[in-house]
C-alpha cells in the first residue's frame, strides 16, 4: 500500500467531508486506511481523468473539489429518484445530510439551475425541475451533436487500446437493447468514454454538468421509436466505424441515432 499522493482536494473521514487530508490517508484503489471509512474522493472511479487534467495543471483547489463532490451528491440522488421532480430543496437540510457547510451547497444549486436540474426562486423556494417532453427532445438533439463531435474526435487520437476499450462499450451497449434502463446506462458510459478519450480536455470539461441534465433526461425516454433490431444494426455501424477510424461516418451514425437526420440545422 502506498500514501495517497492528493496532498490537495477533500477526504472523506465517516459522514463528514475534508478539505485537507490526514497525513497517512492512502488511496480507495490500494485498499489501505488509516481509520475507519478515511476515503480520498480524489480517489473514487467517479473524478475521472478530468480531476487528474485539472490537478496536473494545479487548476483545482481542495474548496473547488468538495464542491464537486456536493453537486454529484445532489445530481445522484436527482437521477435515482429520491429527490422527485418538484421536491424542494433546502439548502440548510442538505448541508446537514451531507455534512458539510451551506456554502457548498449553494454553489451546488447554482450549478444545478445552471444545467436544468432545479430552479431557484431567490428567498422563496429552489426546486427539481420537471422532465417534460421538451425538455427530453432538447437534451436528445443536445446529446447528438456533443456525442457526434466528442466521437469525431476520438476515434483520431486514441490508441489502439483505447480503441478497442470503445468497440467493447459498443457492443455491451448494443447487448443492454432489451432493459431501458440498462441500455441507457451503457449508452452513456460508451459516449463519455469517447468524451474522456478526445483528447480535448475543453470539450470533456465542458460536457461534464452537461452529462448529468442529458442523463437525467434521456432515462425517461428511448432515443427514437424504433425496434431493437434497427437499435442494435446502429451499434453495429458505430462499431464498424470504429474499428476502421472513420471519423466522419462515425458522427453520422450517432447523430441519427439520437434523431438528428443528415442536412439539418
Amino acid at each position: 500500500m502506498s500514501a495517497c499522493p492528493h496532498t490537495w482536494g477533500a477526504f472523506r473521514l465517516g459522514g463528514r467531508v475534508l478539505a485537507r487530508p490526514p497525513k497517512t490517508a492512502l488511496h480507495r484503489a490500494c485498499g489501505g486506511r488509516t481509520a475507519p471509512d478515511t476515503v480520498c474522493l480524489q480517489c473514487t472511479p467517479c473524478e475521472g481523468e478530468h480531476m487528474e487534467h485539472a490537478r496536473g495543471r494545479g487548476i483545482v483547489s481542495g474548496r473547488r473539489l468538495l464542491a464537486d463532490h456536493v453537486f454529484r451528491g445532489i445530481a445522484d440522488e436527482i437521477l435515482a429518484g429520491r429527490l422527485p421532480d418538484g421536491h424542494i430543496l433546502r439548502d440548510h437540510e442538505v448541508a446537514r445530510r451531507l455534512n458539510v457547510s451551506r456554502t457548498p451547497v449553494r454553489e451546488a444549486l447554482m450549478r444545478l439551475e445552471r444545467i436544468g436540474l432545479v430552479e431557484i426562486e431567490p428567498s422563496r423556494f429552489t426546486r427539481v425541475t420537471p422532465v417534460t417532453d421538451e425538455v427530453i427532445d432538447q437534451h436528445r438533439e443536445l446529446a447528438g451533436y456533443a456525442a457526434g463531435t466528442a466521437a469525431h474526435m476520438a476515434v483520431r487520437r486514441m490508441t489502439d487500446d483505447e480503441l478497442a476499450r470503445a468497440v467493447d462499450h459498443a457492443e455491451a451497449a448494443a447487448d443492454a437493447l432489451g432493459d431501458p434502463a440498462t441500455a441507457s446506462t451503457a449508452r452513456h458510459a460508451l459516449f463519455s468514454y469517447l468524451s474522456a478519450h478526445s483528447g480535448n480536455p475543453a470539450h470533456h470539461a465542458l460536457m461534464a454538468d452537461t452529462e448529468v441534465a442529458i442523463t437525467r433526461a434521456l432515462s425517461r425516454a428511448p432515443l427514437r421509436d424504433v425496434g431493437i433490431d434497427d437499435q442494435r444494426a446502429e451499434y453495429d455501424a458505430i462499431v464498424g466505424a470504429l474499428r476502421a477510424r472513420d471519423a466522419d461516418r462515425l458522427e453520422r451514425i450517432i447523430r441519427a441515432q439520437h434523431g438528428i437526420s443528415e442536412g439539418r440545422t
